[in-house]
């Protein structure tokens, strides 16, 4: 990883015509992940995971949008030697996934399929919708390696390995480009 971590580029666009008209400046990371015998590698460097399901809710504002407490949450992952997290049970808010671009944190990004105890075709259909879309908003975020297609799903029934098959299937070979 980049020695100063979260590091990020600034790209500056400017519209005109003789005169500049408008300025966009947007924030992007770099960064290559694989897989070696293995081991996890981000950026051509080892990378052992050290961090836990987080949670997008605080005592004080339950789940409403608090940046202080973003940032207090970002503060305590650090301070605890955590460097990354799994967004429980589905994909989190631009603004804590903007935090985790900015401070190196590296995010599992979690589906929000929970506790699936069916596994019938039009369930099928609408989760590989969600995996899409969950795929094309944080596809390009430097901080999201991989992503999670379900949690504490009921695996022990007959019909959960055809599901998660054509479910993994159908999402590995997208995923597996934005990973190389």
């Amino acid at each position: 990883m980049h020695p100063i971590p979260g590091y990020q580029y600034t790209l500056k666009v400017e519209l005109s015509d003789g005169e500049i008209a408008d300025v966009v400046y947007e924030k992007f990371g770099v960064r290559t992940v694989h897989l070696e015998n293995g081991t996890f590698f981000i950026n051509g460097k080892r990378f052992y995971f050290r961090g836990f399901g987080k949670h997008e809710d605080s005592d004080i504002r339950g789940k409403g949008l608090d940046m202080p407490l973003i940032i207090k949450d970002f503060n305590l992952i650090r301070w605890i030697g955590a460097n990354s997290f799994r967004t429980s049970h589905y994909p989190y808010a631009d603004e804590i996934m903007d935090q985790a671009d900015a401070q190196g944190i590296v995010v599992i990004d979690e589906s929000p399929a929970c506790t699936l105890r069916s596994f019938h075709h039009s369930l099928l259909e609408q989760h590989k919708e969600r995996m899409t879309e969950m795929y094309q908003r944080d596809k390009n975020r430097p901080s999201v390696v991989m992503w999670s297609l379900a949690n504490e799903p009921d695996t022990a029934l007959k019909s959960a390995d055809s599901y998660f098959s054509v479910l993994g299937r159908d999402h590995a070979q997208q995923l597996l480009r934005v990973v190389h």
